[in-house]
């Protein structure tokens, strides 16, 4: 077969030759052709193309929104080896990108969001941090602030830099403050003020942050459900674990999002957990097990949610079957649970070498 070898000025228009018009697909099934103007915190502006002519920009929901797809191929095939774990494959393209002088404005804070994230999970915190602040400082209109913010957070958490946090956090808010942020927006950074409280084991001011913060709703309803969860959570820690389970099954009944689901599961089955290993009791512990587990498979985050409850089912199903081991008599079955168990924690450890839920 030959090969045909583009002329030098050819090669040079490749990645114009290469541009597609972006691509928005809402949830009602319609498919819209155009190019996306910003997606801000509130909404997405798009221009949506008709034929030849280019309609003016109009804002969409993002409740509306099912997916959106920029049209720079290189952007798209740095997300998908980014998606498939291909970190060192991933990494490089989204650097090029961003130090690109004609990369479009509006595609910057989703290349540098998903720059630092890809930091983050390879163990590169410092160099995370410095990219996640600076995407919150230079682009605090974005959609991207919250979920960056939240990023910001797993370093600190990661790295016990609790000061750091708050001082990041607070850095965050006063740019959404000055970018004209409404407050119900504004109630994500108490929610991420009470997760560095949590880590300090101070279960007052937690609670404090994370029942402000469980008054989210619209555009944030996300960040007041997973309040929600962790305020039951911190009320767990703190002794009182009927109340606990009696807000897990609500949020269970009333949930959407797979993240608070995978969260109120694992809450649960840390209680069924103690309850068994207690009572030494194979069927109960394994009961916590499939509680677990609801988080690995059935309620495994969708694009966009965080991992942290993910981490914690893996975790809480390594420790349920490390816990069958010790329980089971047959040696057969105590080798089967002890080798499931190394895997869950080799699965965690792999995906997310820096998690909060290894074993210390």
């Amino acid at each position: 077969m030959k090969h045909s070898i583009l002329p030098a000025f050819l090669l040079s228009l490749a990645p114009a030759l290469l541009a597609q018009a972006d691509t928005v697909i809402l949830r009602n099934g319609t498919v819209e052709t155009g190019r996306i103007e910003s997606e801000d915190y509130d909404v997405l502006r798009f221009k949506i193309k008709k034929g030849k002519d280019d309609l003016p920009a109009t804002s969409l929901q993002w409740a509306d929104i099912a997916e959106i797809k920029y049209g720079v191929v290189e952007f798209q095939q740095a997300i998908a080896q980014l998606n498939s774990g291909n970190r060192g494959a991933a990494l490089p393209r989204l650097q090029a990108l961003l130090a690109q002088t004609s990369l479009r404005k509006e595609l910057k804070p989703a290349v540098a969001f998903q720059f630092g994230c890809g930091q983050l999970r390879s163990g590169q915190l410092p160099e995370a941090a410095a990219t996640l602040l600076e995407l919150v400082k230079s682009s605090p209109k974005s959609r991207y602030v919250i979920p960056a913010t939240r990023a910001l957070v797993e370093v600190y958490l990661a790295t016990a830099d609790l000061t750091g946090g708050t001082t990041a956090i607070d850095a965050a808010t006063a740019a959404a403050k000055e970018a004209g942020a409404n407050p119900n927006q504004l109630l994500a950074f108490d929610y991420f003020r009470g997760l560095l409280h949590e880590a300090k084991k101070d279960f007052v001011n937690a609670k404090v942050c994370f029942q402000t913060a469980s008054r989210a709703e619209q555009g944030a309803a996300a960040i007041g459900e997973l309040a929600t969860l962790a305020l039951a959570r911190v009320n767990d820690a703190d002794g009182k674990a009927e109340d606990a389970r009696t807000a897990y099954r609500g949020i269970i009944d009333r949930a959407r999002g797979n993240e608070v689901l995978a969260g109120a599961w694992s809450g649960l089955a840390k209680r069924a957990l103690l309850d068994g290993v207690t009572a030494r009791n194979a069927e109960k512990v394994t009961d916590a097990l499939f509680m677990y587990l609801r988080g690995v498979v059935a309620y495994a985050p969708a694009p966009g949610e965080g991992t942290t409850e993910y981490e914690r089912a893996l975790a809480g199903a390594a420790e349920a079957f490390k816990h069958l081991a010790d329980l089971e008599t047959d040696e057969t079955l105590k080798k089967q649970h002890a080798n499931r168990s190394r895997q869950r924690l080799d699965q965690l450890r792999k995906e997310f070498p820096h998690s909060a839920h290894l074993p210390k």
